[in-house]
């Protein structure tokens, strides 16, 4: 897969995307919104990178991407899809490095994955969820479309999460 937008590129992940993934994961918003994946070096990152990317695909035809800016080139964040167990559909998924934020790249991104699991994958449901003190990435995914079902707690977690659900649009007849 691979996805252009106005200003970004949103594209498998690379083994050399270690370093980026790296230092995104353990940012301070990344350990309090998703939480610690004991990501300490490149290997650690590599074999993420393995578990989210090619892992996923071969077993459900999607996985997490790498979002990158289309004029430089730089890494911004990760956006893309999961099967969580608890959640009746795929789960759009994302984070971004902070000094990436209140951009619009989020919702840009979001909104290209959705498009394209609806129209290349078939989907026409998906889920998300969020923490409910991160009010940012709510307004994202209410942004892209998702509609609040309300909160939670959901399996593994202690807290309450937004969840929620987006629909395509009926076809007109």
């Amino acid at each position: 897969m691979h996805l252009e937008t106005e200003r970004l590129i949103i594209r498998k992940f690379r083994p050399s995307d270690a370093v980026f993934i790296l230092k995104l994961v353990n940012e301070p918003a990344f350990h309090a919104n998703i939480g610690d994946k004991n990501i300490r070096d490149e290997n650690d990152a590599l074999a993420y990178i393995r578990k989210s990317g090619s892992e996923s695909y071969a077993r459900l035809g999607f996985e997490m991407y790498l979002v990158a800016l289309k004029d430089s080139g730089a890494s911004i964040g990760i956006c893309g899809l999961l099967q969580r167990e608890f959640l009746p559909h795929p789960d759009l998924g994302f984070a971004y490095a902070s000094e990436f934020w209140n951009k619009g790249y989020g919702t840009e991104a979001a909104k290209a994955v959705i498009s394209w699991a609806t129209t290349t994958l078939g989907h026409s449901k998906l889920s998300a969820f969020t923490s409910t003190a991160n009010g940012a990435s709510l307004q994202l995914l209410k942004k892209s479309g998702f509609v609040s079902l309300g909160e939670q707690i959901l399996p593994g977690r202690e807290e309450k999460s937004h969840v929620l659900l987006w629909h395509a649009p009926a076809e007109k007849t």
